[in-house]
């Protein structure tokens, strides 16, 4: 091997060998600036950069690097292991937990309701809807299969809705976010009197993050605050599993769906990009009392997101 080849390749696994040591970091500290929240979205990809330094310094023969390499690939590993480890399902009636953003209000409503007739859900989350989303909503086959709802209609990206086969009760807004959202109460199968929120905490636009982080904390004291019992949360959290505040949430006895149903790496966003394939995973479910037994995605015409369908189960 000549020595500028080597030279190169050496440069190049200290670079990628940086890159992953640099998502170990994002993953395990808060986000503070636009640069390094969007940064943790792209930690599972980091795993590339670290199995290809491992290589680079296996091939060249640099044994303290390539041990240096083992350890901080691992160290991510760790990170991502719980979405890939699947809980023991127990027993018990299925409940369908669907969430879709129907970016602006401009999604396909009827595709959505033809969704959840085919998984025959139970609850629907539904973010970004507007007035006239609503009103067609209504006028869809949701109407009749979930005919509880408490909404929040509103423009752009503002409004929220929760559509429910039960009747709600205690309906109420979280306080302190910038976007609706909303709680109820209902009773499901194996878990009466279940606290269901639908989520949508502010994106952390270019400028304005600390309105994501002030969301984030804002939805974190409401939960806190809800007495022992089930919840189940579904939403476009504008947050990936990587972020220190999205697991933050994760508390008082909340699991993430993708985590119990060893669903692993499942992107949501963005699919308005050449190809449609989304990179990060910011819809998602949390809940309390449940397990989560599969979690799979769909496309939702008309949206900028994929929709998310998890079936849980009360033990």
């Amino acid at each position: 091997m000549g020595r500028i080849v080597r030279f190169v390749l050496l440069l190049t696994g200290w670079v990628l060998l940086a890159a992953a040591a640099v998502a170990v970091w994002l993953h395990r500290f808060p986000s503070r600036g636009e640069i390094t929240v969007y940064l943790t979205s792209a930690v599972p990809f980091a795993l590339i950069a670290g199995v290809a330094a491992l290589v680079i310094f296996a091939a060249t023969r640099r044994w303290i690097l390539l041990a240096l390499a083992v350890v901080v690939t691992a160290a991510l590993c760790y990170g991502q292991a719980p979405l890939f480890r699947a809980q023991a399902a127990p027993a018990g009636e299925p409940i369908t937990v669907v969430t879709a953003n129907l970016l602006f209000g401009g999604a396909d409503v009827d595709a959505l309701a033809a969704r959840v007739r085919a998984v025959d859900a139970d609850l629907l989350s539904v973010q970004e809807l507007t007035p006239e989303a609503l009103e067609r909503l209504r006028d869809s086959d949701v109407a009749e299969l979930l005919p509880y709802d408490y909404v929040v209609a509103a423009h752009t990206a503002l409004g929220t809705g929760l559509f429910s086969r039960t009747p709600l009760s205690g309906q109420a807004e979280v306080e302190g976010t910038v976007l609706h959202n909303l709680g109820a109460t209902t009773d499901l199968p194996g878990a009466p009197g279940t606290r269901v929120f639908a989520l949508h905490p502010g994106a952390p636009l270019p400028g304005r993050t600390d309105i994501w982080r002030d969301d984030l904390a804002a939805i974190d004291r409401h939960l806190t605050s809800v007495p022992r019992g089930p919840i189940i949360a579904a939403g476009d959290f504008n947050a990936t599993w990587d972020h220190i505040r999205y697991r933050g949430l994760l508390e008082q006895g909340l699991v993430d769906a993708t985590d119990q149903a060893g669903a692993g790496f499942s992107p949501t966003y963005p699919t308005d990009r050449p190809g449609g394939r989304p990179v990060i995973a910011i819809d998602r479910v949390m809940s309390r009392g449940f397990v989560a037994t599969s979690l799979h995605t769909f496309d939702l015409p008309g949206s900028d997101h994929r929709g998310v369908v998890v079936t849980l189960v009360a033990p």
